[in-house]
């Protein structure tokens, strides 16, 4: 199983963030700028993105948006855009031997770009991954995209600060002792 870390990421790359004690969301761009995007895509990269390789992140970052939306929704996801982008970019299988003897395809680009590789591990880490632990976060002012990673396949928010201790200071306080009447 896939943590899809390199799918959140980018399903999150331009959602809306609510910082501490603001009344309504703001607009967050990680892909706004080369050093943004180098600071989101660095786990996922040998280098950062060239500022003429953002237009094609963008693109990827669409398309890998649309998907998870409809995966969490329960809905058919939108796989032609994905399945164009792949089409474009040439790639060669190749053979490697696992540590444990087998032998595993892999796919490399035949001109390795930023956008490729993010397109080609994006596509792994989809096809991959079990749709029904892709979720938002349960907080109702978060927005945000996770993957459950959880045994009990439970968890509720994306990240336990801040969402997580928020909604349960929001529980605490909704909860009021119940007034004793005088006998």
């Amino acid at each position: 199983m896939t943590d899809a870390a390199l799918v959140v990421a980018l399903a999150n790359a331009q959602a809306d963030r609510r910082p501490s004690h603001a009344p309504t969301a703001v607009p967050f761009d990680a892909l706004a700028d080369p050093a943004h995007a180098d600071e989101l895509l660095t786990p996922f990269l040998d280098g950062p993105p060239d500022a003429h390789e953002l237009g094609a992140i963008r693109v990827l970052q669409r398309a890998i948006a649309a998907t998870t939306d409809a995966l969490i929704d329960g809905a058919p996801p939108p796989l032609e855009a994905l399945n164009t982008l792949a089409t474009r970019e040439p790639v060669i299988h190749a053979l490697t031997r696992q540590p444990d003897g087998t032998l595993r395809t892999v796919y490399r680009p035949e001109r390795p770009s930023p956008a490729t590789t993010l397109l080609l591990a994006a596509v792994r880490e989809l096809s991959e991954l079990d749709p029904s632990r892709l979720r938002r976060c349960a907080r109702p002012e978060c927005n945000l995209v996770f993957y459950d990673t959880t045994r009990s396949a439970t968890q509720r928010w994306h990240a336990e600060r801040p969402c997580g201790l928020r909604e349960r200071q929001r529980r605490h306080r909704g909860k009021r002792p119940e007034a004793t009447e005088p006998s």
